[in-house]
């Protein structure tokens, strides 16, 4: 049978905006959560290209609830900040709020800092914008190392972005990136909307993979298992087959979710319970 590890099924608050960070914690304790993946946005954690706000104590109130920091994703979708954007200026701030990123993602604790190349606009030559992302991956690359963090690359549904939208996109984004501070990470729903499989992915990059937004899908939609149309033990099966240890972070974003999110992460972790080894 497939399985799991606890700690590796991990919560995150996308789906708390209207709820306070200190909810959200006790929340994920409560159901049982180890790990969570930190969204850098308000109302939870303050930041942008000048800095961000004391995470000392937001770690303490996080292992306080007997949690820990694992990944930390920036907001990297909304228009104020983006890895791609063509106007100089505003690329410059960007890259500058990917770096306080990357210094906050280091205090917090986490291993991770999962990331996409949005921004570049639809008008824009996918060369150019192409061209926009390698370059701002090997600039951050040197940052993550130093300070301690790894950067996780996952494609983007074409809705979001003109280019990393498949399995092969990403694949030559990352030998053009070519930096050990750069790996990849898989997100089930732009897999599922690029006709893509998990076992396609591991086949492809292995090791390479050290973060996966998992959740289930129609294929669109990042929602909770059961909501959707993939076959979870199969999936589970593919990350057992390939010894994947990495987290699996529960990015629920459907806008239905956001009225009750304690009942969604309550369903959505005893969907995982059957598979726990320990």
């Amino acid at each position: 049978m497939a399985h799991l590890k606890r700690k590796q099924v991990t919560g995150m608050n996308a789906h708390y905006v209207y709820y306070p960070l200190d909810y959200f914690l006790k929340v994920q304790q409560n159901a049982g959560f180890q790990t969570i993946e930190l969204l850098g946005a308000a109302p939870h954690f303050l930041m942008d290209y000048t800095g961000f706000e004391d995470t000392g104590e937001i770690r303490k109130k996080v292992e306080d609830h007997g949690l820990k920091i694992v990944a930390f994703t920036p907001e990297c979708a909304a228009y104020h900040f983006l890895l791609c954007s063509p106007d100089p200026a505003f690329h410059k701030r960007s890259m500058e709020y990917f770096k306080q990123g990357i210094k906050a993602a280091g205090e917090l604790g986490a291993e991770i800092m999962p990331i996409s190349c949005l921004g570049g606009t639809w008008d824009e030559d996918p060369k150019a914008t192409y061209e926009r992302a390698v370059k701002s991956l090997a600039e951050l690359g040197p940052v993550a190392a130093e300070n301690g963090v790894t950067l996780a690359v996952e494609t983007a549904c074409p809705e979001q972005a003109r280019i990393i939208n498949t399995l092969s996109e990403l694949e030559r984004l990352y030998k053009d990136v070519n930096h050990p501070g750069v790996k990849v990470a898989l997100d089930t729903a732009a897999m599922g909307v690029a006709g893509e499989t998990p076992r396609q992915w591991f086949e492809t990059f292995g090791k390479e993979i050290v973060h996966c937004h998992f959740t289930d899908g129609r294929p669109y939609g990042h929602l909770v298992w059961g909501d959707g149309l993939y076959p979870l033990d199969r999936y589970i099966q593919v990350l057992n087959d390939f010894h994947y240890e990495g987290y699996l972070s529960q990015k629920i974003t459907d806008g239905h979710y956001l009225d009750d999110p304690e009942a969604a992460d309550l369903r959505n972790f005893r969907a995982f319970e059957p598979y726990f080894v320990d």
